[in-house]
């Protein structure tokens, strides 16, 4: 009996400590620098990402109003090639994929995914292995997947649904 009231403390305590943890602000757990390391930053730098795919662009700190009318600059040039509806989206789309901001980055992922053209696939892939965030690379193989996948017109069931609507046997 005395067994079971420690193991029930014991786990009322760690289901205490978990509801501290998760609900302390965030802002509280972020990562704290890491200490310098012998030979500078350039050392842990190189160590850090392999020689060969280094990040291209990387992030830039947000700004005031320059940064703002970029980001809109940016959206609209997307955004026009997206209502292309045309594979010349691609090339308007692919400079932006590898901008220095990483909200361009994703509106970039986004209109490609929207605009829907399969020549965006290798474009996005290409894209993935020049970043440096993780999460991010997972974002791009993952809209360059989504692009891979056949247009539901192209299906079976597609071609018996149009056959029916031409035979006018539509429901």
């Amino acid at each position: 009996m005395n067994r079971l009231r420690n193991l029930s403390f014991i786990l009322l305590g760690l289901a205490a400590w978990i509801a501290i943890v998760v609900l302390t602000p965030s802002e509280s757990r972020e990562a704290k620098p890491a200490p310098p390391v012998p030979g500078g930053s350039a050392m842990r730098e190189r160590r850090a990402t392999p020689r060969e795919k280094q990040p291209v662009m990387a992030a830039t700190a947000p700004g005031g109003e320059a940064d703002s009318a970029r980001r809109e600059e940016a959206q609209d040039e997307i955004h026009a090639a997206v209502v292309t509806y045309s594979p010349e989206g691609v090339k308007a789309i692919r400079p932006w994929l590898l901008d220095g901001d990483p909200e361009i980055r994703a509106a970039a992922r986004d209109g490609m995914v929207q605009l829907g053209e399969p020549d965006g696939v290798p474009v996005l892939r290409d894209a993935a292995t020049k970043l440096g965030d993780p999460a991010e690379i997972a974002a791009f193989q993952e809209a360059a997947d989504l692009l891979a996948l056949p247009a539901w017109s192209e299906t079976t069931e597609a071609r018996e649904v149009i056959a029916e609507i031409i035979e006018g046997n539509s429901p």
